[in-house]
């Protein structure tokens, strides 16, 4: 894609929004991060696949007075490696790990979207003494069969993809497809490794620091149905539902999404 493609345009917009609010781009060993803010607490975020940081941008300004945040890209994603090749679950949990030592966070809260959260659950499960809570939003990890498929094959499948993670009522432009499209053969997504011995199924009961679900009603890519079972498998897990919003809910009702995350602490 070229610079002026709007997928492009619109990834280097919602960084700079994150720059715009206050937070700094950095980068340890390969693994980049944008981190600012203020407050006693340290909120970590975590996007969805194919996705990166700037997707908290119509968060972060909500946030950003009251938590320090730290908003990773995750390992073959956004800016940090491996730009190419497969990418296993540990290197994943690897490069979350080297940027929060570098910001030497600990007793962290720890969020995440999609497989953000599934990738949350994990390094809470090998980490838990520096979780104190978690905040899952439209993801877990749980061996469940999505409510679409992975890939696009053709235009109408692409919108069908686009309705679950937006709503029934989206309707996306030529571009929008076109992106989805070209991520059917060349995604981080198609490159992840390791997802099925990575299911939480059995372990969610070793889950230490309670938790916060946050979905919204029209998610088409990981239902409702998933949410409540997801939060019924957690010990003390509490669920908060979002009206008018799918499968990002931070960008389809950013108020909404904060007032649920700042209710856990």
């Amino acid at each position: 894609m070229s610079a002026t493609d709007p997928a492009v345009e619109l990834v280097r917009m919602m960084r700079g929004a994150l720059a715009a609010s206050g937070l700094t781009r950095k980068e340890i060993d390969g693994s980049v991060y944008w981190a600012g803010g203020k407050g006693s607490e340290t909120l970590v975020l975590l996007h969805g696949t194919n996705d990166q940081a700037g997707t908290w941008a119509r968060v972060v300004p909500l946030l950003a007075g009251r938590y320090q945040l730290i908003l990773p890209d995750l390992a073959g994603h956004g800016e940090s490696e491996p730009h190419t090749g497969r990418i296993a679950f540990a290197v994943v949990l690897e490069g979350l790990d080297r940027i929060l030592a570098h910001e030497e966070a600990r007793d962290i809260i720890l969020g995440g979207n999609s497989f953000g959260a599934w990738i949350a659950i994990l390094y809470a499960l090998a980490h838990p003494d520096r979780v104190k809570r978690l905040v899952l939003e439209s993801g877990g990890g749980l061996a469940r069969p999505l409510g679409v498929p992975l890939t696009a094959v053709d235009r109408e499948t692409a919108g069908r993809i686009l309705r679950a993670v937006h709503g029934p009522s989206y309707v996306p432009q030529d571009w929008v497809i076109d992106t989805l499209l070209a991520r059917s053969s060349d995604s981080p997504m198609l490159r992840l490794d390791g997802i099925m011995e990575n299911f939480v199924d059995g372990r969610l009961a070793q889950l230490r620091p309670p938790a916060t679900l946050i979905w919204g009603a029209d998610d088409g890519v990981v239902p409702l149905s998933y949410g409540k079972e997801l939060t019924a498998m957690i010990r003390g897990a509490k669920l908060h539902v979002i009206e008018g919003a799918a499968h990002v809910p931070h960008l389809q009702q950013p108020e909404r999404f904060v007032e649920c995350l700042t209710a856990i602490s």
